[in-house]
C-alpha cells in the first residue's frame, strides 16, 4: 500500500459517519486510479498533438519554399545564343574558284543579306538583300556565279541541281549554314565561272533531319538503300528535277549525278573516283523500265559486286555495281544487262 492510499483510507474512515455503511473503499480507490491514468493519457495525447502540429507547420512552411523539378538558375547551363549569320570561306585556287574569299549570310528583321569580301582584309560589300521566307524553300539568283537558297528547318545534306552541260562535279560547289534564330538553312551555290544566265541552278534535293528526301520542285523523291562493299549507298530519283544520283557516306550527295534519261537506257550513271586511302573505286547505277524485273548484270571486272533493290515509292527496280582496284579502270564497267519487261519479254541492254 502506498502512502497516498493510506491517507485516502484515513480520510474515508473519518467521513464514514456521513456515508452509507456499505461503502466499498477498495472500489473507490480503484476508480481513482483509473481517473488518474485517464488524465495522464489525455495530457500525453495533448502533448503529442501539439508536437505533431508544430511538425506539420514546419513541413508546410518548408514545402512552400521548395519547387521540385525547376533547377536553380545559378546552376542551370546557359542556353546557346541564336545563330543569325553564316560565314562561308573559300580557298583561292581550289575548284570551284570562288569569286570571293568569304561570303556571309545574315538575317535581320525578315531580310537575308549577303556580304562578300574579295580578300580577307577587305571591307565587306553587300551583294544582295532579299526577303527571308521561313516556311517555303526559296531560290534567288544573285549573279551568273552565285545562287542563294533557303530551306525551312535543319538538313543533313543538300544536292544542288544545275543546268550546266559540263562536268557538274567540277563546275560548282555549295555551302550550307543553319540560322537557328529563324530555323532556316542557307544554301549558297558557287560556280567556277560565269554562266550564261543567273538561273544556272534549277533546284535542290535535300535530306531533312528526319531522314526523308525532299525536292524544291515539290515532287516525291524515290530512294533505295543498297549495301555495296563496306558501306550503304542511297540511290535517289527526282521526277520533278529529272535528277538521278546517289549519296555515298564517304563522298557525300550528288558528287556524281545525271539527268533521268529515257527508260530504255538502263544504265543511268557510271563514274569512278580515286583517293589516297581507298585507291580506285567504280560506281554504276541502273534503273529498269516500269514493271521490269529480274536484272542480270554482267561486268568487265572479276569480283565486282552488284546489289539490286526497289526505289520507293515509285516501285522501279534499281541495281548498283561497285568495284575497287589499285590501278585506274579501263574500258566499260558494265558490259550487258538482261531483264524481264512488264510484258514478260526478256530484254538485253548493252551500254
Amino acid at each position: 500500500m502506498t502512502d497516498l492510499e493510506g491517507l485516502l483510507r484515513e480520510d474515508l474512515r473519518d467521513a464514514a459517519d456521513t456515508m452509507p455503511t456499505d461503502l466499498d473503499i477498495d472500489n473507490l480507490l480503484q476508480q481513482g486510479r483509473r481517473r488518474r491514468t485517464a488524465r495522464m493519457q489525455r495530457r500525453g495525447l495533448a502533448a503529442f498533438a501539439a508536437a505533431a502540429a508544430v511538425s506539420l507547420v514546419t513541413w508546410v512552411g518548408l514545402s512552400q519554399h521548395t519547387t521540385i523539378g525547376v533547377p536553380d538558375p545559378a546552376s542551370s547551363p546557359t542556353a546557346p545564343a541564336p545563330v543569325r549569320s553564316a560565314k562561308f570561306d573559300f580557298e583561292p585556287g581550289v575548284v570551284p574558284r570562288a569569286p570571293y574569299a568569304s561570303i556571309t549570310a545574315a538575317e535581320s528583321d525578315g531580310v537575308l543579306t549577303l556580304t562578300g569580301k574579295k580578300r580577307a582584309s577587305d571591307p565587306g560589300v553587300t551583294l544582295a538583300s532579299v526577303p527571308l521566307n521561313t516556311t517555303t524553300v526559296t531560290g534567288t539568283p544573285i549573279s551568273p556565279r552565285l545562287s542563294l537558297w533557303t530551306i525551312p528547318g535543319q538538313v543533313d545534306w543538300v544536292n544542288v541541281v544545275t543546268n550546266l552541260t559540263s562536268d557538274i562535279s567540277a563546275s560548282y560547289g555549295n555551302r550550307t549554314g543553319y540560322l537557328s534564330s529563324v530555323g532556316v538553312t542557307v544554301v549558297l551555290g558557287v560556280s567556277h565561272q560565269d554562266q550564261d544566265s543567273k538561273d544556272w541552278v534549277e533546284g535542290l534535293i535535300w535530306r531533312s533531319a528526319d531522314g526523308n528526301l525532299h525536292s524544291s520542285a515539290g515532287t516525291t523523291v524515290s530512294t533505295a538503300a543498297l549495301r555495296v562493299g563496306d558501306r550503304t549507298q542511297v540511290v535517289y530519283r527526282d521526277p520533278g528535277l529529272k535528277q538521278i544520283s546517289f549519296f555515298d557516306p564517304l563522298n557525300g550527295p550528288g558528287f556524281a549525278a545525271t539527268r533521268d534519261t529515257p527508260a530504255r537506257n538502263v544504265v543511268k550513271l557510271s563514274v569512278w573516283r580515286n583517293s589516297t586511302t581507298r585507291g580506285w573505286e567504280q560506281f554504276t547505277v541502273g534503273i529498269l523500265p516500269a514493271g521490269a524485273h529480274d536484272p542480270k548484270v554482267a561486268t568487265a571486272i572479276k569480283g565486282a559486286e552488284v546489289t539490286t533493290g526497289v526505289l520507293q515509292p515509285d516501285g522501279a527496280v534499281v541495281f548498283f555495281a561497285y568495284s575497287r582496284a589499285d590501278a585506274e579502270p579501263k574500258g566499260s564497267f558494265i558490259t550487258k544487262v538482261t531483264y524481264t519487261d512488264a510484258d514478260g519479254q526478256v530484254r538485253t541492254y548493252r551500254p
